[in-house]
């Protein structure tokens, strides 16, 4: 394996996982490191090992190093390995394309639909028959201790 070998598969591995400065970051150090090095290129690059692991190690490293960032970094590294990156970087955007790409869609089969469907006429039939219950109990209750109420406050009224 040559020096752009290694550099090719090393680039190849690492595109579309993460951001294009981490990766020509590290092409440059591996570049550097494979030129400035005493020994022969190819005893270099047989020491260094094969460079899908070291892409999967700075993959890995990169994810670690971002926390609960990393799946934004990521889709971003992907979005611009596709050639989708506009350089819009809110979170609202992103969530977005992630919708419009089909990511995090929601959808329903028809026996959820006719659940909801069930669910909402069962609580609408709670509602009214509430609802009736409580106006039943007004006008049964409630409206006449009222009306004996005026009617009393108004006897008291007239004998004072």
């Amino acid at each position: 394996m040559t020096k752009n070998e290694f550099l090719s598969i090393l680039r190849d591995s690492l595109a579309g996982n993460v951001p294009s400065d981490v990766i020509n970051e590290n092409i440059s150090y591996y570049r550097d490191y494979i030129e400035n090095n005493d020994k022969a290129e190819s005893q270099v690059l047989e020491e260094l090992g094969d460079p899908r692991l070291i892409a999967r190690t700075i993959i890995d490293s990169f994810i670690a190093e971002k926390g609960p960032m990393a799946d934004f970094y990521t889709k971003q590294a992907r979005d611009e390995y596709r050639g989708n990156y506009d350089n819009a970087s809110s979170y609202d955007n992103n969530y977005e394309d992630d919708y419009d790409n089909g990511y995090n869609r929601f959808s329903l089969k028809w026996y959820d639909k006719l659940l909801g469907i069930i669910i909402i006429i069962v609580v609408a039939a709670l509602v009214l028959a509430l609802g009736a219950v409580a106006l039943g109990i007004f006008f049964r209750i409630i409206l006449p201790l009222i009306v004996i109420y005026f009617v009393v406050k108004f006897i008291m009224e007239r004998l004072t």
